[in-house]
């Protein structure tokens, strides 16, 4: 196909979907012009006229390219054999009823995934039926999270996600990525059904996991899901969810005949290329290294989950034409970033999370997070914290003070330590307290102490 690239006309495709649930023929994909040409406003109606011829051939491309817009997948929709049980058509019913607007939204949202869902399902030699998987797990959302922390297109949970090879961490989250979430989606279905040899199984293993289903399988002498649901031995969102998953089939088999739209899958104009950056990088700097919005940035790289790249080299995906920008900058990009809130920190002694937090005005929490869950800090470490480097070099520029503790009748070197957020080899330490000696009623102990150090090296 060719590519607009006259100056001043900017095109917007239109998937063919739309809210409306009233099966209506209409053109494939319409370019729409969305800012007068260039041209135009300088008075040069020749080139004016150029564009439309332009775009006019544009628009028979895609119309020659993609007949009429509205499609069934019949195909897809009956690679996985769609079982005749009433509660499919029971959920036919619902999603045609009810819920029809919400499912024809999944639908229309469908487009902009479903050849990249293809393509993957093709690899793993998985069937097409799966790329509706999502319409009843999150809705085509990539964001979508449940009330049990399932996340992402895919709804995988942390320990899932990662044992299928997705990072899950403070700085990145890959169950957002609609790719790299497909790709572990892919592998775990096809674990899933190598170990039952049955869709219906692998399904509910996929909704309720494999190890529940097959203790069920077990306790019930039962062969199949089916069986399970008959005897109430699944949970009820697991009886559920299998059946509307079929339902989903019958209706995109057939859409137009249950009163459903169902469009093409549609590219993206520019597709977009990924480049090397070793960060941490704010968005913010990058978008402006590359000439692009930070909004279009983040819809990209929907898995950066704070605003900056990792530590670290990552791949991030930019659009084609703004890559070189990027790529041209990578080496200097991490030291000249204006906008980077994270800092590298080099752990002093007498330094643990909570006397750190409250020094940089930061949660504890935050600053486990970010370097992996760490849960005691160590002496000459560098560690990541959630402030600019300016910001942290102010705070550790300050006047060393200590804080003291008097040291009241019956009192412990335990109960002082937890009082002010220490171990008690910690409270020795700044005190040189040996380890078999007393303490004494009116005895002084140092209990914090803020260093004037310097911020490790980015």
């Amino acid at each position: 196909m060719r590519k607009l690239t006259i100056a001043g006309v900017s095109l917007l495709l239109a998937a063919c979907a739309s809210n409306s649930t009233t099966p209506a023929p209409r053109p494939a994909t319409v370019p729409v012009a969305v800012a007068p040409p260039v041209a135009m406003l300088h008075g040069d109606v020749a080139q004016f006229n150029e564009a439309l011829v332009l775009v006019h051939d544009f628009i028979v491309e895609r119309e020659a390219e993609s007949a009429a817009g509205i499609i069934d997948d019949y195909e897809a929709a009956t690679s996985i054999e769609i079982p005749d049980h009433p509660s499919i058509f029971g959920a036919l019913n619902l999603f045609s009823t009810d819920l029809k607007p919400r499912i024809q939204a999944s639908l229309d949202r469908s487009t902009r995934y479903r050849a990249m869902i293809d393509a993957i399902l093709d690899e793993h030699e998985l069937p097409r039926a799966l790329a509706y998987l999502p319409v009843i797990e999150s809705g085509y959302i990539t964001s979508n999270v449940s009330r049990v922390g399932a996340y992402g297109m895919w709804q995988f949970m942390p320990a899932t996600a990662r044992e299928y090879g997705l990072r899950v961490d403070w700085w990145v989250d890959e169950r957002a990525d609609p790719e790299r979430s497909t790709r572990a989606a892919a592998r775990y279905l096809k674990d899933l059904h190598a170990k039952f040899e049955d869709w219906p199984l692998a399904l509910a293993s996929y909704n309720a996991g494999p190890g529940r289903v097959r203790r069920s399988l077990a306790a019930n002498a039962a062969e199949n899901f089916w069986d399970l649901s008959s005897k109430a031995a699944l949970p009820r969102e697991t009886r559920g969810y299998v059946p509307t998953f079929f339902a989903t089939l019958m209706i995109v088999s057939q859409p137009e005949a249950h009163g459903f739209l169902l469009c093409e899958p549609v590219k993206e104009l520019d597709d977009a290329v990924e480049v090397a950056i070793s960060g941490p990088v704010s968005l913010k700097f990058i978008a402006e290294t590359a000439g692009i919005e930070e909004r279009l940035l983040r819809e990209l790289n929907p898995m950066l989950r704070r605003g900056v790249t990792p530590p670290g080299t990552i791949r991030v995906r930019l659009p084609k034409f703004a890559s070189s920008r990027v790529a041209d900058s990578a080496g200097s990009l991490r030291g000249d970033d204006p906008y980077l809130q994270v800092a590298r920190y080099t752990v002093r002694k007498g330094d643990n999370l909570k006397s750190l937090a409250r020094k940089l005005g930061a949660e504890s929490r935050t600053i486990s997070a970010m370097n992996g869950g760490v849960g005691k800090l160590r002496t000459g470490a560098a560690i990541w914290v959630p402030v600019s480097q300016t910001e942290l070099s102010r705070s550790l520029a300050q006047k060393p003070k200590s804080k003291y503790h008097t040291v009241k009748k019956g009192e412990t070197l335990f109960a002082i330590a937890k009082r002010h957020g220490l171990s008690v080899d910690e409270l020795r330490s700044l005190n040189n307290i040996p380890r078999k000696s007393v303490l004494k009623t009116g005895q002084k102990l140092r209990v914090s102490v803020t260093h004037a150090v310097t911020a490790g090296g980015l």
